[in-house]
Parts: structure tokens; C-alpha cells; sequence
């Protein structure tokens, strides 16, 4: 198969995601590594691709065991702009290296990026398909209870679930006076005969032909409250967390590939929408340091620069219930789980795109004012391709009733076709700035003579990296991250003080200083610990030594040194 880069002019199923992954490494496996990492409901596979130079680095390291940065998307089947953004940010990548870009064939010698494209192919592949909404996974249903209600379908044919209304004097809507297309929420002062029931458009199943409810959803599953970092039972908008942490394959295929990659030191998951990074902490009780905490949020800043994109953290100003935290978030796992700093990216911001001014985004999609919801909505039909105007339909239950409205998936969960390469450029200027962000560990070594036949042998480890080695301070407390080792090899007729191999303290990275003593000119000054670290060896006798040295998440390398007379 030839691979042909992805420009982000139009959305893709999962089929066109394993073709471009299979393709990719079959035409560049000095660059590529492919691997199917488990099954997921369906049987579709769940891929892994990792970026990364096949020959051995000049630090020794081979691909899978480099500082990595980790990109996943499609936990949520209709996020689609994630998914976009991945292929999109390997293409770009791709093209650099294949084009001769020297400075980044250097970095992917001694670096990897480990890429999941579609953590939910069965879901993405469904609602590519015409689906109904899912959240994320064909998962079967929790308690295998019989389904009866309104069940969200195409009922006219056009290959997209919009609204459904029908006149009632019991229903909460009615037409807006202004624009006719809206439906705003009814008051006291409305006439009756002017309202309206409204829904997804769909047929009931198992109906006794008196009620008017919803159907429970057919898969339920959110893969993103099924991961362990602070798990617990879940239940909101008809969806669960899953039987208990990882109960899902594709959830725990995640979990086991992060976990495989001690040294991924920066982690992104893409999602959709509002336009956003989402940072710790994800409750007021959370594990994480105040340190760790501002180190995340001054990295996601830093990401974010110039690209429109809001910082948020959380916890408080991100949940859907004041105090109430979400559980189960792989976002948040990766944080407290393995001392990762991993975000949650919120591609996409409809109400930016619509010229819609509000104070918290949550709040205004959460509990919106039926003005500025309006004005929302208008610029979304504003292109017809993406709207029906109202119109008539014989429902096969209800008689008439009338369907119309926005093309949701492709204006507010993802933007307009149009608006996905601009998108996806967003992402990868984020995820170019994460891999810029990785710990980067270099090693120095000095050689002193202290008597006849004996040398203070010193390797100094230094880290010009923004993160520390370990990541966040949590991935040492947890011990998640490796540590930081130096070794001793000597040549037969050398001899040195025991032990051979020395356990150093973690490198700070300049980003901790971001925080700390750096952040203010005036008031500047120098950690604690700083960014370096040095062991002393004394050996005595001629001949040849070997340092080999371990950086945690930062690399690792060997250094060789003759001694000899007069060294």
C-alpha cells in the first residue's frame, strides 16, 4: 500500500484510520512501528503507532524505549476532530522527516512518539456509519434490561438524526417570535396550543402507546470514566463508567500500552469540543502536589500560546456539578496513576466560531440563555448544507410531527468540514510544543588524576529539558517513573570503590523554575535541587571504563574512557 499524508479536508471512519496506519508503516519502517495492542468489542484491532528511528540512537536507545510523548483520540465515538488531529499531526511530522529536516531526524533518534489513533473504533466506526449518538463503545448494555421508549433513529432518510417536534399543550417549547427555527424554552405567559414536545427524532420500542419517555441508550459505556484514577460508580446522561476500573478492552488496552512506557514523560488526549486544555486537579482532595499542579497548568499555558485555546482547570472551573468530581477520567490517570503530565485537549470551540460571548463555557452549554443560544444556533444554519428548515413527516407512531434542525456532529460536536484542517493545525502546534517539553538529559564526564594510578572518575547528568526526570513529583513518590542510575564498567586490571551502581536524585527541569524562583526577574534565584547531578568513582590502574547512565524519563547513555599514563 502507498501512504499518502492526511490534510484534514474531510472527517474519516475507522477504516480509513487502520488503512493509513498499516500504510504508513509499510512504507517508512525506519521511521514507523506498528503494533495491534488488543481487540475491542467488535474485534476491530486497537492500534499503536509509534514514530520513532528504527536504528539505534547515538545515546544507544532504541525505538520503544526512547522519552516519549504519548497523543491518543477517539475515546468518544463522536469526536471525530481528535482523531483528525492525530493522523494529521503524524502526517505532519512524516512529511518533515521524509522532506529532510534535519533537526527533527535528530530528535527522533533519541526520542518516540507513541500514538493510539482510535481508542473506540467500534463507536467511531458506527457513527460514520449514520449511527445514533454514542458516547463511546458498542460495549453491551449494563443489567441487560429490556429497552423501551423513544429510540433516536433517521426517520426521514437523510442519513442524520436531527430534532423532532410535535404540538401538545404539555410540551416545553415553543416557536421563538424572532426566529422561527428556535425553539426556546416555554414560560407561564405562552399560550398552550403553541407548544411543542421535542426530542431526537426516533420511533419508540417496546411502547405501550400511552408514554412519552426515552429509550435508555442501547451502549451506555463512557470509556473516559473507566480508567482507575479515582474510579468509582458513575451515572450521567443515560451513561455509566463501566462494571468496574478497566472492565472494558479497549480502556485496558490503553491502560497496559501507557503502562509499557515507563519513560513517556507528556501526554495528550484529544477530545472535542470547547476549545480548551484541561489541567489538574480534578477535585479538591487530589494526590498531586501544589508544585505539580502549577507545573501542569504553566505547561498547558505554554501550549496554548496563540492559538485561541483557553486553559482550565478542572476542578473548579470545569465540572458539570459543583462538587462533584469525575471519576474514572484517563486524563487524570495518567497524573495520579503513573506522575504523567496528561491533558485533556478540547478541540474545537463552537461558541468562539458563533460569536457568542460567555463567562464559563461549561455553564452556557450546560444551562445556556435562550438568547445567546439563538445567535448560537443561527450561525450554524447559516450554511444549508449543514441545516433543514423544519419540515413534515407521518411518524408511524405519533402522525404528524415535524423534523429539522442543525447537523450536530459536524457544527458543534466538530466543526464544519471546512473549519477541521484549522483545527487540527491548533493540535499540532500543541503537540509540537509537548515534545519540545520533554525532559532532555545530557552526561559529562571528568577525569581527574589524584595519585600515581588513581583517578576521580565524576558524570555529571544534566537535564535542559522543561519537565524534571520523573515527570511530575508524583511519578517518583509513586515510583512510576525509572530512576535516575549511573554505572560503573571497568576493563579487567582496573579497580574502584564499591557500589558499581549509584542511585541519583531527579533532574529538575527549567520549567520547575518556571514556577518557582524563575518566574519573576526581580525576585529571581536558584531550587533546591536543581538540574543537575554528578556521582564520583575512584579507580585505580590502566585501562578502559565504561559509564552508563539512566536519566528516568529523560534518555539514557554510555560514555568510555581510556586511562591510561598521564591521564
Amino acid at each position: 500500500m502507498s501512504w499518502t499524508p492526511y490534510d484534514a479536508e474531510d472527517y474519516v471512519d475507522f477504516n480509513f484510520v487502520e488503512r493509513f496506519c498499516r500504510s504508513l508503516a509499510d512504507a517508512y519502517p525506519q521511521w514507523v512501528e506498528l503494533e495491534v495492542v488488543g481487540q475491542s468489542h467488535r474485534d476491530r484491532p486497537l492500534l499503536v503507532v509509534t514514530l520513532g528511528a528504527e536504528e539505534r540512537g547515538p545515546d544507544g536507545s532504541v525505538r520503544g524505549e526512547r522519552p516519549a510523548l504519548w497523543l491518543d483520540a477517539g475515546t468518544h465515538a463522536s469526536e471525530w476532530t481528535g482523531v483528525s488531529a492525530v493522523l494529521y499531526a503524524m502526517s505532519k511530522w512524516m512529511e518533515r522527516l521524509i522532506g529532510g529536516d534535519e533537526a527533527l531526524q535528530k530528535w527522533f533518534s533519541t526520542h518516540d512518539v507513541v500514538v493510539m489513533p482510535c481508542i473506540s473504533p467500534d463507536g467511531v466506526q458506527a457513527m460514520s456509519e449514520g449511527s445514533p449518538y454514542l458516547r463511546s463503545s458498542l460495549s453491551p448494555p449494563r443489567g441487560q434490561q429490556a429497552r423501551s421508549g423513544l429510540d433516536a433513529c433517521d426517520m426521514d432518510g437523510d442519513g442524520t438524526v436531527r430534532m423532532m417536534r410535535w404540538k401538545h399543550p404539555g410540551g416545553t417549547f415553543v416557536e421563538d417570535e424572532d426566529w422561527a427555527p428556535f425553539m426556546r424554552p416555554r414560560t407561564l405567559d405562552d399560550d398552550p396550543s403553541d407548544a411543542y414536545f421535542m426530542c431526537e427524532e426516533g420511533e419508540f420500542i417496546n411502547w405501550d402507546g400511552v408514554r412519552w419517555t426515552s429509550a435508555p441508550r442501547e451502549y451506555g459505556i463512557d470509556l473516559n470514566r473507566n480508567f482507575p484514577g479515582h474510579w468509582q460508580p458513575f451515572s450521567m446522561f443515560g451513561m455509566h463508567g463501566g462494571h468496574y476500573p478497566l472492565s472494558e478492552p479497549e480502556s485496558r488496552a490503553v491502560v497496559d500500552t501507557f503502562s509499557s512506557h515507563p519513560h513517556i514523560g507528556c501526554a495528550l488526549t484529544m477530545h472535542t469540543y470547547t476549545g480548551c486544555i484541561l489541567t489538574q486537579p480534578y477535585r479538591d482532595d487530589s494526590p498531586l502536589s501544589k508544585g505539580d499542579i502549577r507545573l501542569m497548568e504553566r505547561l498547558a499555558k505554554d501550549m496554548a500560546e496563540g492559538t485561541g485555546y483557553d486553559v482550565f482547570r478542572v476542578c473548579p472551573d470545569f465540572m458539570y456539578e459543583k462538587g462533584s468530581p469525575i471519576p474514572g477520567v484517563w486524563a487524570d490517570t495518567m497524573a495520579t496513576v503513573f506522575g504523567v503530565p496528561g491533558y485533556t485537549v478540547e478541540l474545537w470551540n463552537p461558541i468562539a466560531y458563533a460569536g457568542v460571548e460567555v463567562d464559563s463555557p461549561l455553564e452556557f452549554l450546560m444551562r445556556p440563555e435562550p438568547k445567546k443560544l439563538q445567535k448560537f444556533l443561527q450561525k450554524f444554519a447559516e450554511d444549508e448544507a449543514n441545516f433543514q428548515p423544519w419540515h413534515s413527516l407521518e411518524h408511524p407512531q405519533l402522525g404528524e410531527v415535524e423534523i429539522g434542525g442543525i447537523e450536530y456532529l459536524r457544527t458543534i460536536r466538530n466543526p464544519p468540514p471546512q473549519e477541521l484542517a484549522g483545527e487540527c493545525e491548533h493540535s499540532y502546534v500543541m503537540a509540537e510544543r509537548a515534545r519540545k517539553a520533554l525532559p532532555e538529559v545530557s552526561a559529562k564526564v571528568e577525569v581527574t588524576e589524584l595519585w600515581d594510578g588513581a583517578h576521580r572518575i565524576r558524570l555529571v547528568l544534566e537535564n535542559q529539558g522543561f519537565l524534571s526526570t520523573s515527570g511530575l513529583e508524583r511519578g517518583a513518590d509513586v515510583s512510576a517513573s525509572p530512576s535516575v542510575t549511573a554505572r560503573l564498567g571497568l576493563a579487567e586490571g582496573l579497580e574502584a570503590e564499591e557500589p558499581r551502581e549509584r542511585k541519583l536524585d531527579h533532574l529538575d527541569g527549567w520549567g520547575n523554575l518556571r514556577i518557582g524562583s524563575g518566574r519573576n526577574p526581580v525576585y529571581a534565584g536558584l531550587p533546591s535541587r536543581g538540574h543537575r547531578q554528578f556521582v564520583d568513582w575512584t579507580v585505580r590502574g590502566e585501562g578502559r571504563v565504561e559509564l552508563s547512565w539512566y536519566g528516568g524519563r529523560g534518555g539514557r547513555g554510555r560514555e568510555v574512557v581510556d586511562l591510561g599514563p598521564g591521564e
